[in-house]
């Protein structure tokens, strides 16, 4: 069918708004006019929007509902009395309305038909997501989550987006501490899910990977029950969710699928093999007994463990094999995500829109296929958020560079570390300005070598500048 963009006509009545949150309208004359969408952002907001005020610790979204109505908002959802009066019809709402007003508007579209998917994991869930929209779209009209707008903004900002003839909508679902996913899944409702892995990402706020898993699997608590429909999709590469099947599975249906041939998967990828420019491979769906060739145009085992789990999402909505085998081979990864450029004699890969131990060792050894006899760089980016576990983590890296490399350079907090495990204090830095002249200067002695250079880091690292600079200087500039 289509992959649906976002809808920016969404209407609805300042009425119907007013009852799905439970509000009254103050300085209505017409309750039965309509909005054109919503927006929590004074500077992208569009004529007949309704303006939706946020409100945290640094930032007070009341206070700018007057220049909202200025900009062309016809209604403002607010927490607290304005400062002044916005001059269009408001309503001052208890609680979360955001997320109030878009839980019930998925009730109000699943009433409908509309399927709901919620996406999680440590790593590899903006690409999953990704991938499972792109396949599902072959068959259903499918909406998915922008970029990562996963979080207690993100989620509602998608479901209230959604274009009204959407079928099938796949919505990612992140988090930093426990508790978080729940309240994703309370406003989402998912179906099914998919839970990509269970690493170690955020595991300085949450302690270990037991209370990640508790976190991560709040996105099954507000699916039908076992029995009902629910279905968890997960890998059995991850050996942490492989080993709680029986735990899992009393609380839903849970299905498997692996690439490394597990007795417990239903959906297998067999005949792997890779090559610099896509990843070849078998799909195997045990509960037909059909088969069907694939080619993603991916390399990284990581990604085909990816697709397998896009696949059974496609299967499990009545997709055959051979319609996600077809889809899986025009997939394209969003930017920052395994990006390809190619500069002469250089390939870079920017990758850097995350960044935690298993994403790291992921892109590392995909790698080695992409750069062939290459000569393999690194430039890297501290990973975040491990608290406590960061120096070990960033060690781990060090060693994992030194084996699987032929130069690396580090930046960030945990550079004393990194450079500990590498061997060479000479590659690790504390700032990124001092990084970026060292890969230059050691890029510039290769000449004509043809060279594969991996860049990739936490988000907050910006590592955007090093590739930046790097391919500045590769394009003579």
């Amino acid at each position: 069918m289509a992959l649906l963009q976002e809808d920016l006509h969404v209407r609805m009545t300042f009425g119907e708004i007013a009852s799905r949150i439970r509000a009254e309208l103050i300085n209505c004359p017409d309750p039965n006019a309509a909005v054109s969408g919503f927006s929590t952002d004074t500077r992208t907001i569009a004529q007949g929007n309704c303006f939706i005020a946020l409100k945290g610790e640094n930032f007070n979204g009341n206070a700018y509902a007057k220049q909202a109505a200025e900009k062309g908002a016809v209604l403002c959802i607010l927490s607290e009395q304005p400062p002044e009066d916005p001059g269009v019809p408001y309503l001052i709402a208890d609680g979360d309305a955001y997320g109030n007003l878009a839980e019930s508007c998925i009730r109000t579209c699943k009433q409908n038909g509309l399927r709901v998917i919620g996406v999680t994991g440590s790593s590899g869930k903006t690409t999953v997501k990704d991938m499972t929209a792109h396949v599902l779209a072959a068959k259903y009209r499918t909406y998915a989550t922008s970029g990562n707008h996963n979080n207690h903004v993100g989620v509602p900002y998608t479901i209230l987006h959604m274009p009204p003839e959407t079928e099938v909508a796949v919505i990612e679902m992140g988090m930093n501490h426990a508790g978080e996913i729940l309240h994703l899944s309370d406003i989402a409702e998912p179906d099914m899910a998919i839970i990509t892995n269970i690493g170690t990402a955020h595991i300085g706020n949450l302690g270990s990977q037991e209370n990640i898993f508790l976190a991560k699997t709040e996105l099954i608590e507000n699916m039908p029950e076992s029995g009902r429909g629910g279905t968890l999709i997960v890998p059995a590469e991850d050996e942490f969710l492989h080993g709680k099947m029986a735990e899992l599975r009393a609380k839903t249906n849970v299905v498997y699928s692996a690439r490394c041939g597990s007795p417990d998967a239903e959906l297998l990828a067999e005949n792997i093999v890779e090559s610099a420019e896509n990843t070849r491979f078998t799909l195997r769906y045990t509960k037909d007994g059909s088969t069907a060739e694939t080619v993603l145009p991916m390399t990284g085992l990581h990604n085909v463990t990816d697709a397998l789990l896009a696949v059974h999402t496609g299967l499990l909505l009545g997709m055959t094999l051979s319609e996600c085998a077809d889809a899986l081979g025009s997939f394209v990864p969003g930017a920052m995500r395994s990006e390809r450029v190619k500069y002469g004699n250089v390939t870079v890969i920017r990758d850097y829109y995350n960044a935690n131990p298993e994403a790291m060792a992921a892109a590392l050894r995909g790698m080695q296929t992409i750069a062939g006899d290459a000569k393999k760089i690194a430039v890297l980016g501290n990973m975040n958020e491990l608290g406590e576990f960061a120096a070990d983590r960033h060690r781990e890296l060090g060693v994992l560079c030194r084996e699987l490399t032929d130069a690396a350079f580090f930046c960030g907090a945990d550079y004393v570390s990194f450079a500990a495990g590498y061997g060479a204090e000479n590659a690790a830095f504390a700032a990124q300005e001092d990084l970026i002249p060292a890969m230059l200067s050691y890029i510039k002695t290769l000449g004509d070598t043809k060279i594969c250079v991996l860049v990739k880091g936490s988000r907050g690292m910006h590592m955007e500048r090093a590739d930046e600079a790097l391919e500045a200087m590769l394009r003579g500039e």
